[in-house]
C-alpha cells in the first residue's frame, strides 16, 4: 500500500495508530508482523493488504507526520502573525507530546542509522521540516527565502533539535523529574524558541564564525 493511500483511507491511519505502541515496545527489528497485525487486531493476511513490510509502515508513519506538519505549517503562514503562531504550534507539541510517541520515533530514529532506505525517509521529513521553517522564517523576517536560508540555516537547525529531542524522550514523565522540573524545561524551551525568532524577526545579518582563542 502507498503512503499517499494512508492519507485517504481511514483504515490504515487506525492501524498505524494501533501498532505504533508495539513498534515503541519492541523495537524496529523486535516487532513481527504476525506482533503488528495481532495489535491491529487482524489477520496477518489481511494485514498485509495493508502493509506489505515494516518498511511500508515506517513510510506510512513518516508520510502521516509529514501530510500533519504541512497542514500545520500552511496554518501558521496564513495567520497574521506567524511568529506568534509557530510558538503557539511549537508549545502545544511540547506540552502535549504524548509518552507513547516518544519512544516510536526514538526506535525511527535508531533504525534509519541502520537501514539506509529509513534513514532516506527520516531525512526527507527533516529537509521538508526545515524547507517549511525557511517558508516562515521569510515571512517573519520580511526577506527572500533565499536570504533567509542563508541568515537562518543555523536557526532552523537548533529549532528542529530543541523539539525533536523533547519528542525522542524514552523515559516516563515520572522518570525525568517533578512535573514542576518538567515544566520548568517546557519554559526554558520556548524560552529559547522565542529568543531565536526574535532575531529571525530582526533579520539579523550572517553571524560570522567565532572560534575559541587557543590557550599560550
Amino acid at each position: 500500500m502507498s503512503a499517499t493511500a494512508t492519507k485517504a483511507e481511514p483504515k490504515a491511519v487506525e492501524i498505524l495508530d494501533r501498532i505504533k505502541t508495539v513498534f515503541a515496545a519492541k523495537g524496529f527489528d523486535g516487532a513481527s508482523m504476525q506482533d503488528l497485525a495481532r495489535a491491529a487486531g487482524m489477520s496477518a493476511g489481511n494485514f498485509y493488504r495493508y502493509f506489505s513490510s515494516k518498511d511500508a509502515i515506517i513510510e506510512a508513519i513518516v508520510e502521516r507526520e509529514l501530510a500533519l506538519i504541512e497542514d500545520e505549517f500552511s496554518r501558521i503562514m496564513k495567520s497574521a502573525n506567524p511568529r506568534a503562531a509557530l510558538i503557539d504550534s511549537i508549545r502545544i507539541r511540547v506540552e502535549s507530546a504524548r509518552e507513547s510517541d516518544g519512544p516510536l520515533w526514538a526506535e525511527i530514529e535508531a533504525a534509519s542509522t541502520r537501514r539506509p532506505e529509513i534513514g532516506i525517509l527520516r531525512a526527507r521529513m527533516e529537509t521538508e521540516i526545515g524547507r517549511y521553517l525557511m517558508v516562515i522564517f521569510a515571512r517573519i523576517a520580511g526577506i527572500s527565502e533565499a536570504d533567509a536560508a542563508e541568515r537562518f540555516g543555523a536557526h532552523a537547525a537548533l529549532l528542529m533539535l530543541i523539539v525533536h529531542g523533547l519528542e525522542t524522550r524514552t523515559c516516563g514523565q515520572s522518570q525525568l523529574g517533578t512535573p514542576e522540573a518538567n515544566a520548568a524545561l517546557n519554559d526554558l524551551v520556548l524560552h529559547t524558541v522565542d529568543g531565536l525568532l526574535a532575531e529571525v524577526a530582526a533579520a539579523l545579518p550572517v553571524r560570522p564564525r567565532t572560534f575559541f582563542p587557543k590557550e599560550d
